[in-house]
């Protein structure tokens, strides 16, 4: 992997674009994560109440999406330091 800032401290233009499209994804992925997430726990809320077994699980408040944020924030986290090995 090549150097992504100069030895003058100057940022690289590839720095700059790595940059960007970090925040473009990270955007992407909250929209889509705003977006599918409430319809998903109106379904779990909706499975809970027919008598699913395990179907708690799927609730607005079930474990299945307290993951599923816990693998978002992980996500992003490991994305801005993941230049590090």
């Amino acid at each position: 992997m090549q150097m992504l800032e100069s030895r003058k401290g100057k940022l690289g233009t590839a720095m700059i674009n790595q940059a960007i499209l970090g925040i473009v994804m990270l955007v992407v992925l909250f929209k889509l994560y705003a977006e599918l997430v409430p319809e998903a726990q109106d379904a779990g809320d909706d499975l809970n109440e027919s008598g699913v077994p395990f179907g708690s699980l799927f609730t607005g408040s079930g474990v299945v999406f307290i993951v599923i944020m816990a693998a978002l924030i992980i996500v992003v986290v490991k994305s801005f330091l993941g230049g590090q090995k």
